[in-house]
């Protein structure tokens, strides 16, 4: 679940922090014009999305950096000019700044936004099956929920941010904007060169790779600061709360402003909790997410003189996941995990699957069997069997109060741990 939430939150949330603060912007400078720009452009913007997203995983035909590149030779100067325009039509009526030009650099705008973000969104999903042995399970569950409330807090942080900032003075809110106007083109701008010198496309000159990770290492640092800029309106709005007097010619306009003066504040509030969890999730979610591991040494074991491996039941028959390492005639080191899964089952694989090889392997927690690489958790049932993120199922048989597993089905299996 935390997986893909924090995927989406990634993918998603610096689209609707921008997005929100400027449709705010319009709505406090009443700029209705440019409402229908808007969303024909996202309309436009998710369709290409979606184009892109059919055409990646169906035939892999897309070069995603390529399409990438492409729009940001759009969102760049598009962004440019409209500060530009915005800076210039701030003290001009609402019916005359809402020029051809300003709708216009809206629609490019809204449809290059939504169609640089949307495509991993459509992606996702496709990958919500990976290592999971059951579709109709509580693992899949999760799984949706995560993507789901992604998505959700995205758009609510979207939406908290528009109430917020439709109601901070325009004087006060056009400099936080182009803050994060500007943050938004230095990342931009950064990924843009990393493209461009990761496909050859502009000289490899020595200063400009340095430079390049020099600002790559500075784009997660500007991002907070993005998140720090947006949560300005809120706090302006929280703190001049208890000092705006409700005004009003009789007691029902009175009513109406102290209304209007809460929702502000609930909004204000909103706005800030939002933010304040997807900065959340960037950091500690990510920090917990890509947490690695320890794995417990595997015990080493060797062939008896028939070419078997006998472990004792009496070791291995206490419920908890075992795990043992045979190094091969070649020297490789083959690693195999057993469980007990009922009164007469076990379980018995290599310590590797078909999906994410055997460069990471399997631990248990709280009961259950986890792979270390992509977080899934076993239904400890179907170990033995294939499919999935399950263990490659290793034969064996149980003889004399043993558990035994022939040493040629474990050469076999040598090239998966080379």
């Amino acid at each position: 679940m935390l997986h893909f939430l924090i995927l989406v939150v990634e993918t998603l949330l610096p689209l609707a922090v921008p997005a929100g603060m400027l449709l705010g912007y319009a709505g406090r400078r009443e700029l209705f014009e440019v409402r229908k720009p808007a969303e024909r452009g996202a309309a436009l913007g998710a369709l290409i999305a979606a184009v892109l997203a059919a055409l990646k995983t169906g035939t892999g035909f897309v070069v995603r950096e390529y399409y990438d590149l492409a729009l940001l030779a759009v969102i760049i100067p598009a962004e440019m000019l409209l500060l530009v325009t915005l800076f210039r039509g701030r003290s001009i009526p609402a019916e005359k700044a809402a020029t051809p030009l300003l709708q216009g650099l809206v629609l490019v705008l809204a449809a290059s936004w939504v169609a640089y973000c949307l495509p991993d969104i459509f992606i996702f999903p496709s990958r919500f099956a990976v290592g999971v042995v059951e579709v109709v399970s509580s693992e899949f569950i999760f799984i949706i929920a995560g993507y789901l409330t992604g998505l959700l807090l995205c758009l609510f942080t979207c939406r908290a941010l528009y109430k917020a900032c439709a109601a901070v003075p325009a004087k006060i809110l056009l400099p936080m904007l182009f803050a994060v106007m500007a943050a938004c083109l230095f990342r931009q701008l950064v990924t843009a060169g990393q493209m461009l010198l990761g496909r050859g496309l502009l000289p490899r000159y020595d200063p400009a790779l340095d430079l390049i990770i020099f600002l790559l290492d500075k784009v997660r640092l500007i991002f907070f600061c993005i998140m720090g800029t947006a949560a300005l309106p809120a706090l302006f709005l929280l703190s001049r709360s208890g000092n705006v007097p409700v005004e009003g010619d009789n007691p029902a306009e009175k009513r109406k402003a102290k209304s209007r003066m809460i929702r502000r504040i609930r909004w204000s509030k909103a706005a800030l909790a939002s933010l304040l969890l997807g900065l959340l999730l960037m950091t500690a979610g990510v920090h917990f997410n890509n947490r690695e591991v320890e794995l417990s040494p595997p015990t080493a074991t060797a062939a008896t003189t028939e070419g078997l491996i006998r472990l004792p039941l009496s070791e291995v028959g206490d419920g908890a996941l075992h795990r043992f390492v045979y190094s091969s005639r070649r020297g490789v080191d083959i690693r195999y995990i057993v469980i007990k899964k009922s009164e007469s089952a076990y379980g018995v694989g290599l310590d590797a699957c078909d999906v994410c090889g055997a460069g990471g392997g399997y631990y248990e927690r709280k009961g259950q069997v986890i792979c270390t690489l992509c977080d899934v958790v076993m239904n400890k049932s179907t170990i033995g069997f294939a499919g999935g993120c399950n263990p490659v199922p290793l034969p064996f048989r149980i003889e004399s109060g043993s558990l035994l597993i022939n040493i040629e089905d474990l050469e076999a299996e040598a090239p998966r741990f080379m």
